[in-house]
């Protein structure tokens, strides 16, 4: 009781103080005036990543992976190796038809860990077909294994650089996204071996946004997918997609990467900026993260640019991919697919207390409650967008686990020994699991916790989900690959 009294006459305080202001400051230097349009990517200033060879130029495909830490980035990897075991008429599969991945939060881990094998099998010039299973055994598996919470700990209590500077535990995050999961050490690794002598080594770099994303102008080919990672700008609580043109619409002059502050004034191209960076913002989650600092040059006193997660603008990042596939100049017919790792379940509606909630409890909850609010209303939100824009919605979620399933779960259920057992039976007998395992499975997934660590068993859980899902959706996305799908979604 003591406490919320305190709590009580703080807020009190804090509200008679902020009413004693003497003078008013006019600001008009607003950067998006009130009503009109926050700034979305436009691929028609990009040469089309249908271009790459062997690609259906008539299909547009983008992929949405939520946010949801090292959860959503191992069910993320499940579902993209699962669209690579799914053959199609034309010899190709659908993993190599994907264009565009817009990603949140962890779900930037799976997107870029996939981006860079991609980048690597160039590389290497490795004469093999190119496979997403044969790299995850290779070296993924245990970058997304890796735990990412333990460097931001060591920065945060153990270096004196974040003491005295404006370097973070974030960026100390942001360093091990590209050192792991984008490939920095591995390819510095492999140019020492190919190059002994060190004069003619070649020094190792991030990958960039350039790398995805070929100018129309530029004599380059086009080699890969689209990839957006996508954080919220604190200050207008607006999406803000990691592209070329959208950091070129920000006047965007500096950032943090591996652990230096850029302040270059004369920074004229976007495409230099790390990707790392973009998926470093797009996890940012409040509180337990410190926000991404971009630098504007926008205006001359305010230019400071605070990006935080993009789960609390929009936690899929389906608004992104509907507008990459909206402005898609060439495809005829779209899909969608969104890879849902969201954890919340069916939250419930009553409490068994009487008595109101804490104070704290209540303000914990704000953190989530645009987030949550948001979900709740999801499908319906995008079956109207597919309608409007033409675009055939494929679901890829922890829901599809148990969709049309009226089996009942158990009334409690043991994690470890459970999750144990139904390991090991999606590993030898994937096809052939009962309705009620299907609901286990179901609230085990739930029951990962959103962190930047994972165990092995819980990766095998979600590696092995991820494959579950795309096998109950093989049918619908065969159908509509191979354009047999009679869908209610036509291109407009």
């Amino acid at each position: 009781m003591t406490f919320r009294y305190l709590l009580l006459i703080g807020l009190l305080l804090s509200l008679g103080l902020s009413s004693c202001n003497r003078y008013i400051k006019p600001n008009r230097t607003f950067f998006i005036q009130k009503n009109n349009e926050i700034p979305t990517p436009d691929v028609t200033k990009f040469k089309s990543p249908q271009l790459r060879p062997g690609q259906n130029e008539e299909l547009g495909v983008a992929i949405a992976i939520s946010g949801g830490g090292a959860r959503a980035a191992n069910f993320g990897m499940g579902i993209l190796m699962g669209l690579e075991q799914i053959r199609l008429e034309s010899k190709s599969n659908v993993l190599g038809e994907i264009d565009y991945l817009s990603s949140v939060s962890g779900g930037g881990f799976a997107a870029g860990a996939y981006l860079n094998s991609l980048y690597n099998h160039k590389y290497w010039k490795d004469p093999r077909p190119y496979s997403l299973s044969r790299d995850f055994h290779k070296g993924i598996k245990q970058d997304l294994l890796r735990s990412y919470l333990k460097p931001m700990l060591r920065e945060f209590f153990l270096s004196p650089k974040s003491w005295f500077t404006h370097i973070d535990e974030g960026d100390a995050l942001e360093l091990s996204i590209d050192n792991h999961v984008l490939g920095y050490k591995k390819r510095k690794r492999a140019n020492r071996e190919f190059y002994p002598k060190r004069k003619d080594r070649p020094k190792p770099r991030s990958l960039t946004l350039g790398d995805f994303y070929i100018d129309k102008n530029d004599d380059r080919p086009v080699q890969f997918p689209m990839m957006v990672a996508n954080a919220t700008n604190y200050h207008s609580m607006a999406i803000f997609p990691f592209t070329p043109d959208i950091m070129d619409y920000y006047e965007i002059t500096g950032y943090s990467h591996r652990k230096k502050r850029l302040h270059d004034k004369t920074l004229k191209d976007p495409y230099e900026i790390p990707l790392s960076v973009g998926i470093k913002a797009s996890g940012s989650f409040p509180v337990a993260i410190s926000n991404t600092t971009m630098e504007s040059g926008f205006h001359e006193k305010k230019c400071f640019l605070h990006l935080i997660d993009g789960g609390l603008s929009d936690n899929m990042g389906y608004k992104t991919a509907f507008e990459l596939l909206k402005k898609d100049p060439m495809a005829k017919r779209k899909t969608v697919f969104m890879v849902d790792a969201d954890n919340w379940g069916t939250r419930s509606t009553f409490s068994t207390k009487e008595r109101a909630a804490a104070s704290v409890n209540v303000l914990g909850s704000l953190t989530y409650s645009s987030l949550e609010s948001r979900y709740v209303v999801m499908r319906k939100e995008v079956g109207e967008a597919c309608d409007l824009y033409g675009i055939h919605p494929i679901y890829l979620g922890f829901d599809e686990l148990i969709l049309g399933n009226t089996a009942s779960p158990p009334e409690k259920i043991e994690i470890k020994t459970e999750r144990t057992r139904l390991v090991h039976l999606l590993k030898t007998n994937r096809d052939n699991i009962s309705p009620v395992d299907m609901q286990i499975l179901y609230e085990l997934c739930l029951a990962v916790p959103t962190k930047y660590s994972i165990t092995e068993e819980e990766q095998q859980l979600m590696i092995f989900a991820g494959y579950k899902v795309v096998e109950m959706q093989k049918e619908e996305i065969r159908d509509f690959f191979n354009n047999t799908v009679d869908h209610e979604h036509t291109a407009k």
